[in-house]
């Protein structure tokens, strides 16, 4: 149903209800009228479920003291593998168009969930009623014992001017059976009349983000233990002698894990971008990063576009003692390969010898250069190469990376392991890494992407890391970004992630994918167009420039010995004894001893 409304004056929002907690409906309506509100609460309690009874059952129930008398309660039993497996869906023909601002609200509530962390939960979309993927919004809602009434603002990003439809989806799958309430939903559309962040928004809230919860003290302990050395140093003179009394300055340089960013080689290399925006652009990167990768240009499809800026980016790399990744090899779906290609058509056993090469060529484009490599890409959604060529052509892949170049980590990655509530995903991925072990191929690293559309319990995730942890492999997030409006929720969970990430023992980089500001996801960067910092910007600088830094100032005893525990990574010392200085680079990532010679 639709009814409209007339919209009032702008005098709202100085009044601070903006930022206000809506109790009701009511209360929220009144305060931000909209020219159209769809109203799905008769559709909500309407819902019919009666085909999967062994699956999600549904029922109407009473509610007692609060502003509505009825709410559907869903008792989902089997949620199954996949958070697509089970929805609900109510569409509505609302017009929207790219800059509208707009808002879904309703109640829920939590009744029992056989999560162990409490962890009752769905993912809402709300998105054009066509095939495409992209949405207004999206999110995962985790949901308190108490009734809450939730608000989710957005902003039209999506040119939907082709169709006049839009439908709202609950997404039931891939989570553990649990039961829980809805009632009174809605979905306003203030059109340009309000933005975005004029509307109020409904505190967010995962497990595990309270300042108390354990999984933070484990961390740590785990970073203390795994992150850090001690080191003793021995200042001597050149005949050898032990200098007391020196002044000896030590400072971190670079980090030994791989705080990193996929760039965006044009911007920091195109002789067409001004000197300045480029040099800041360095700036950030040097200033906070350990580690880069280009997000595009050495993908088979693109490289052709990207080679005039490859070589720049080797050379800067090792300017600034960056280490670089290579992404990637194969990624197994004929869409990513370059526009025009079509062997895999006309003679798949050409083709298959084509990625071969393909490898080998790109495996020696720099041979000296890249740490890894991603070998294969997204094998859950991307598999057209091994449906038309075997499974066992994967194998091919990894011994061809390791015989055209054996000086680099061979790794293989995905998406939704760690941010999405999809066992099978999780499960097919678990199963192509088993198999490929199996069959001898030389896999070194597993990566996991991490792209967040909401955030989700630590202690979740790192259940899931450590289930592959038990492969014995080095791992690394190589695709991190959380993309919400929240900005003090993103830059909470920013801090939980990389600060998780960090402590586990076999991690060795977390890779930020949208480091810069940019039209796909301009929400989840770290540095805006200016080059300031974000809230997540400003999080990200303080743990890797202060809280995850070392540097200090001390004196030598009579021995010529000083001591200190630091974080692991490369060092700068400066010794000043009888008014002369040395300068000297060390690596420190072992407890040890090193003696450094003054002359």
């Amino acid at each position: 149903m639709i009814k409209r409304l007339p919209i009032v004056s702008a005098l709202l929002i100085c009044s601070g209800l903006a930022s206000a907690e809506f109790r009701t409906m009511e209360e929220l309506e009144k305060a931000f009228p909209a020219a159209v509100v769809f109203d799905h609460s008769a559709e909500l309690l309407a819902v019919d479920l009666a085909d999967r009874p062994n699956v999600i059952t549904g029922s109407v129930d009473a509610v007692e003291g609060m502003p509505f008398k009825q709410c559907l309660t869903l008792d989902v039993k089997d949620p199954g593998a996949n958070v697509y497996a089970i929805n609900i869906a109510f569409r509505e023909e609302n017009k929207w168009k790219v800059g509208d601002a707009g808002m879904i609200a309703f109640y829920c509530r939590t009744l029992e969930t056989q999560n162990r962390y409490g962890a009752s939960s769905f993912m809402l979309q709300y998105k054009p009623d066509y095939a495409d993927w992209r949405y207004h919004v999206q999110a995962d809602l985790f949901m308190t014992r108490e009734w809450k009434l939730v608000m989710l603002p957005f902003e039209v990003t999506v040119d939907a001017a082709d169709t006049p439809k839009s439908v709202l989806l609950f997404f039931l799958g891939g989570a553990d059976p649990h039961k829980f309430q809805l009632s009174e939903l809605h979905v306003f559309n203030y059109g340009k009349d309000r933005t975005r962040a004029e509307l109020p928004q409904s505190e967010a809230y995962y497990p595990g983000i309270e300042a108390d919860a354990p999984w933070r003290k484990a961390a740590k302990d785990r970073i203390e233990q795994h992150r850090k050395a001690n080191l003793e140093l021995v200042i001597k003179d050149a005949a050898g002698q032990p200098i007391s009394g020196a002044e000896v300055h030590v400072k971190l340089k670079r980090h030994r894990f791989g705080f990193g960013a996929a760039i965006t080689s044009p911007k920091l290399f195109d002789p067409k971008v001004p000197e300045e925006r480029r040099r800041k652009y360095s700036d950030i990167l040097t200033r906070t990063c350990s580690k880069i990768t280009p997000s595009n240009g050495l993908k088979w499809k693109f490289y052709d576009s990207y080679k005039p800026h490859m070589d720049a980016m080797v050379e800067w790399a090792k300017v600034h003692d960056m280490t670089l990744r290579g992404h990637l090899f194969v990624w197994p779906g004929f869409e990513r390969l370059p526009h025009g290609y079509d062997l895999y058509k006309t003679d798949p056993e050409a083709f298959r010898q084509d990625i071969i090469d393909h490898i080998h060529r790109f495996a020696n484009l720099y041979p000296d250069a890249f740490a890894e490599w991603d070998v294969m890409n997204e094998p859950y959604t991307e598999h057209a190469f091994m449906d038309l060529l075997g499974k066992d052509v994967t194998v091919d892949w990894f011994k061809a990376a390791r015989e055209a170049n054996d000086g680099y980590l061979n790794y293989i990655n995905d998406y939704g392991i760690l941010s999405e509530n999809n066992t099978e995903h999780q499960d097919v991925y678990y199963d192509w890494i088993e198999y490929l072990i199996e069959q001898g191929a030389p896999l070194d690293g597993i990566g996991f992407q991490g792209h967040y559309a909401t955030p989700i319990p630590p202690e979740m995730i790192m259940e899931r890391i450590d289930r592959f942890a038990a492969f014995g492999k080095k791992m690394q997030i190589t695709e991190f970004d959380i993309d919400h409006t929240d900005r003090k929720l993103q830059a909470r969970f920013f801090e939980d992630f990389v600060t998780l990430i960090y402590s586990h023992p076999q991690m060795s980089a977390i890779i930020n994918w949208m480091y810069l500001e940019d039209p796909f996801r301009p929400n989840a960067a770290l540095y805006n167009k200016q080059f300031e910092p974000t809230a997540m910007g400003q999080v990200w600088e303080r743990l890797l420039t202060r809280d995850w830094h070392t540097e200090e100032t001390l004196q030598t005893d009579a021995n010529g010995i000083v001591s200190l525990r630091g974080v692991k990574g490369i060092y700068e010392v400066t010794v000043t004894a009888d008014e002369t200085k040395t300068a000297r680079t060390i690596d420190l990532s072992d407890d040890g001893r090193q003696d450094l010679v003054c002359p």
